[in-house]
């Protein structure tokens, strides 16, 4: 890899790419001309009169000159591409997909992760990496033991990272994640008449509920609809997402949603890879079943449900083992449980081998957007054992597995224990839930993403006139621009620097303060309790001539391990107690949404009038 690949703002190529360099047409010219802000001349509440444009002709890259192929010169934008998870891995296979067209492609993106995955693939002579020069850590996603999962946010797009994009000169611009900068990147395809689109990959809104941040869910999910609400089309992985983006958010009254699914290689992930070898060297016996878990270790994923079935199932003496691919704030928690291997992040042959020779997969996360590690699971040969909301849709609920509710910890048990103790509905399980998984093939997946930018890029010129105000009059409703049709006003820039301030600096001190404190005070309880020990010693002769309790039935008591210490269970959503406080913000956000929208209209107007003021010069200066 280049040196200075993850220089910030500095655009990583293959070492031998040039730039491309060719004439200069008529429509060429338009594209290099200095751009006026056309985005946000007309404001749908403001009723300004907005004109039909003719569709601007598509500046022919040098790969669709030749004909065929992919035409699209594309502009992707996430915010953490060298962080290895379900999202990068979907962006990933899209930007191969496009490469295997003959289509470029632009990764912008920020410092998250480790800066080898750049080019994991080899560098190629049709694709961009630029970093991003403004970026910020989110503090309470960093784990100090895997700092190469640690997750940055955009704030903007500085002036060199202008000049990056406007070299690469995209046809289209793809947003897949809400944040500041993507509001910069939206306001950069306005300004250039460039079609806009996004695909939907983390429920980030109701994370918040995990982390003790549900208060500020109302302000999140009015900033992401502010960012949908400029996005010609979002692509949503299922139907449950759709419908709950609809019926929660009414997001379908602020821009056009549409279902675009995941795939998988069914060759990497077979079962086809299962290895006697591999479980032998894990030391395991051929008559015990092996549970399986993938993914980050963090509280949204539900661990402590599967760490308390894996408890259970040990103090009953069931025959199993337990393997936790992963890692994150858990994994030491994981580690230490019963019968339990934690072999880390894998990855390619490894974490194929890892699936097919386990025997059933088991993942209660209630907040996965698609469930690639169900996916992969499934097509492995693995009966699931799932949440029926997120996952539901990957099973056949009692013919490859099981979906279970919510939140429900006796629904995943007892399911786990049915497929643990019953090996002939096991294996009827793990043959169905291959041959459902052959329904999600990556490659033909992947080429409906290419297409869907065709679409909408034929949607923009054909029903838009390639031109964004007709786009927005189309969307003027009551529920939609609540904020405006200015990308990024003053005040919307002073509430994101206060947000964050106030969430990554005040509350992530206060926190690790709170933390400091806490571990003092049980420092300093167990010092005394050793001081006082003496005293409880004759307590202890007293009880110890008391009869112990029966064991209850089914219990094993010879081989029962103490119980081990829960995973601190952050995961519920807080209820009685946020009532008020979230009234109170849901208040404040309508208000601050109030005056965003007045100063929108207010730009609005200013800059339709300074538009209007100088093509009345120039019409003077024609006569």
């Amino acid at each position: 890899m280049s040196p200075f690949s993850m220089t910030p703002g500095v655009h990583a190529t293959s070492p031998l790419h040039t730039p491309v360099s060719r004439p200069l047409s008529p429509d060429d010219s338009l594209l290099c001309a200095p751009a006026f802000d056309a985005a946000s001349l007309d404001d749908p509440e403001a009723q300004l009169p907005v004109a039909k444009t003719e569709p601007r002709r598509r500046v022919d890259s040098p790969t669709s000159a030749g004909g065929g192929g992919c035409p699209h010169r594309v502009l992707i934008y996430t915010t953490c591409y060298n962080v290895i998870d379900g999202v990068t891995l979907t962006i990933r296979k899209i930007e191969a997909e496009i490469l295997a067209q003959g289509g470029h492609v632009c990764i912008l993106t920020t410092r998250s992760g480790n800066a080898s995955n750049t080019h994991l693939d080899g560098p190629h002579p049709r694709r961009t990496v630029v970093f991003l020069d403004d970026a910020v850590l989110i503090p309470f996603l960093k784990d100090d033991n895997n700092p190469n999962c640690d997750y940055y946010i955009g704030r903007g797009l500085s002036a060199r990272d202008r000049r990056a994009l406007t070299e690469f000169g995209p046809t289209v611009c793809h947003i897949t994640a809400p944040d500041s900068a993507s509001l910069d990147v939206i306001r950069y395809a306005r300004d250039r008449q460039l079609p806009l689109m996004g695909t939907y990959h983390s429920n980030i809104v109701d994370y918040m509920d995990h982390y003790g941040l549900y208060w500020i869910k109302p302000l999140l999910s009015a900033f992401f609809k502010h960012n949908y609400n400029f996005l010609q089309t979002l692509y949503v992985p299922t139907p449950f997402i759709k419908n709950k983006l609809i019926q929660g958010d009414k997001l379908d009254r602020c821009t056009n949603i549409q279902i675009w699914g995941r795939g998988i290689d069914l060759q990497k992930f077979s079962p086809a890879h299962r290895s006697a070898a591999f479980r032998e060297k894990l030391g395991i016996r051929p008559d015990e079943v092996v549970l399986l878990f993938v993914g980050r270790l963090v509280v949204e994923k539900r661990p402590d449900i599967f760490a308390n079935v894996v408890r259970r199932l040990y103090q009953h003496g069931y025959p199993f083992r337990a393997l936790v691919v992963g890692a994150g704030p858990y994994e030491n928690e994981m580690a230490h449980l019963p019968h339990t291997t934690h072999l880390g992040w894998l990855a390619g042959h490894d974490l194929s081998v890892a699936y097919a020779s386990s025997d059933i997969f088991l993942f209660p996360g209630a907040l996965e957007t698609f469930g690639n590690v169900t996916l992969e699971a499934a097509g492995s040969g693995l009966p699931l054992v799932v949440e029926e909301g997120c996952s539901g849709h990957l099973v056949r609920d009692g013919a490859s597995g099981y979906a279970c509710p919510q939140d429900d910890e006796e629904a995943f048990y007892a399911a786990t224990l049915e497929l643990l103790t019953n090996d002939g509905r096991r294996r009827a399980f793990a043959a169905r839930s291959r041959a459902h998984s052959l329904h999600y093939e990556k490659d033909t997946i992947n080429r409906q993403m290419v297409q869907n930018y065709g679409t909408v890029t034929d949607e923009f010129r054909a029903t838009y006139g390639g031109d964004h105000r007709n786009r927005d009059a189309a969307y003027k409703n009551k529920d939609s621009f609540r904020a405006g049709t200015v990308e990024r006003p003053l005040l919307l820039r002073l509430t994101e620097f206060l947000v964050q301030f106030l969430l990554f600096q005040v509350g992530w001190n206060l926190y690790q303060l709170y933390v400091t404190l806490s571990t003092s005070a049980s420092r300093a309880f167990q010092g005394t309790a050793r001081v006082l020990s003496p005293l409880c010693c004759v307590r202890s002769k007293l009880s110890a001539s008391a009869p112990a309790p029966e064991a209850a039935d089914g219990d094993v008591e010879k081989d029962a391990a103490p119980p081990a210490p829960s995973l601190r269970n952050t995961s519920q959503t807080p209820q009685d107690e946020n009532n008020y406080l979230k009234r109170y913000v849901e208040l404040l956000v309508s208000l601050i949404l109030l005056f965003v929208r007045l100063q929108s209209v207010v730009i609005t107007k200013l800059r339709y009038c300074s538009t209007y003021s100088r093509q009345q010069k120039d019409v003077r200066y024609i006569k």
